[in-house]
């Protein structure tokens, strides 16, 4: 019986790590601290996003620059002050918009599956720990995409590497103090 409980919490604790994200109010610090990144290699940020054309709305994973160049696309502003965007939702009918930033690139299917196929938690702990501070892609640039949307919803910031590309930087994300 104690081996039945043991096992039982140890699942359960295993099964809510494995769910566990970081909550909105960072996610939102980390979608304007993104946004503030003026480098050459910007921070992948993840976002809510409505094609006003299907009328279909999904979380997405794009560079935070690319967020400004699809509402540039959408109505020739690409300024974007984060305090509006509290939600980190947008609203898009231009397809050259959609097209900037990835819309249609994987389905949440597809992150689902991709997030069975690795370890969230460990590399999360991995980076916590500042053990692991770069990942390297040679894969094509939607297992990349992925993989930022998943570190993203779970407090770590993941950078473009600004040579290749495919060598991406992470950090656990720290607010600023006040």
């Amino acid at each position: 019986m104690a081996k039945a409980i043991i096992f039982l919490l140890t699942f359960g604790f295993w099964f809510l790590s494995a769910k566990a994200q970081v909550d909105e109010q960072t996610k939102f610090k980390m979608f304007c601290s993104a946004l503030d990144n003026l480098s050459t290699e910007p921070n992948y940020i993840v976002i809510s996003v409505k094609n006003k054309n299907l009328g279909e709305t999904k979380e997405i994973c794009t560079e935070a620059p690319f967020i400004g160049g699809a509402m540039a696309r959408e109505n020739g502003n690409s300024s974007i002050n984060c305090k509006n965007y509290k939600n980190r939702y947008f609203e898009f009918s231009k397809e050259s918009a959609l097209l900037n930033i990835n819309f249609d690139l994987y389905t949440e299917a597809e992150l689902d599956t991709f997030a069975k196929s690795i370890n969230v938690i460990e590399i999360i702990q991995q980076v916590k720990n500042g053990k692991l501070t770069t990942k390297t892609f040679n894969g094509n640039r939607k297992e990349q995409i992925m993989f930022a949307h998943l570190m993203f919803n779970n407090g770590v910031m993941m950078t473009r590497g600004c040579i290749a590309g495919n060598i991406c930087g992470l950090t656990y994300f720290k607010p600023k103090k006040p």
